[in-house]
């Protein structure tokens, strides 16, 4: 039996193409449509949609005091991976998000920060991976849970409201057959039964 502890992870750096949103690929999957997002507050007209239009001219925009909430609720157990954020302080100024903390439990009374993230001005992509750290030392590159929560809890030259223009959330992608050793079905003997005449 092992037991985890979700540990902090250093933010990486953001993607060298600001406009160049991440995307599902061999190691990963996006896993946001899975899930039900709720926010604090909202403008009307800057709520989820637009964090998941894959537009970065659209954003959420709180309405309301801090710290602002974007809370991610899966149906069941997820492996969470990464985390994206399109921030831009060019267009946002002191909406844009300063300090953020990133959260996960199995339900909202449980949850404890993974990651704390103290941004300068940023721009553009921003990918925070999350860990999950054995009592052996070993990692797990993701967190097993219900629930993700993405607290803004100060924004750039202390601005009230926030702005974040797009988010994304990874899983990684199951490998296939895992365990499990099929033979090889490329031989003659087998590739004469793939088709029917």
């Amino acid at each position: 039996m092992h037991i985890e502890n979700s540990v902090y992870s250093s933010i990486q750096t953001p993607y060298t193409q600001p406009y160049m949103a991440p995307t599902a690929n061999m190691q990963r999957k996006e896993i946001g449509d899975q899930a039900i997002w709720t926010l604090s507050s909202a403008k009307t007209g800057n709520g989820v949609d637009q964090l998941r239009d894959d537009n970065l001219n659209t954003f959420w925009q709180s309405d309301g005091t801090q710290p602002h909430y974007l809370t991610i609720q899966f149906l069941k157990k997820m492996r969470v991976q990464e985390i994206a954020l399109y921030l831009d302080f060019k267009q946002d100024e002191s909406y844009t998000p300063n300090k953020l903390s990133i959260r996960t439990g199995t339900n909202i009374q449980d949850m404890k920060e993974v990651q704390f993230i103290e941004l300068k001005e940023p721009y553009g992509w921003y990918l925070i991976a999350l860990k999950t750290k054995l009592l052996n030392g070993q990692e797990k590159p993701y967190v097993s849970t219900i629930n993700v929560q993405i607290v803004v809890l100060q924004n750039q030259h202390s601005g009230k409201d926030t702005h974040i223009r797009q988010v994304k959330i990874f899983g990684p992608r199951e490998k296939q057959n895992q365990g499990l050793s099929f033979p090889d079905f490329k031989t003659p003997e087998l590739t004469q039964y793939a088709s029917i005449r």
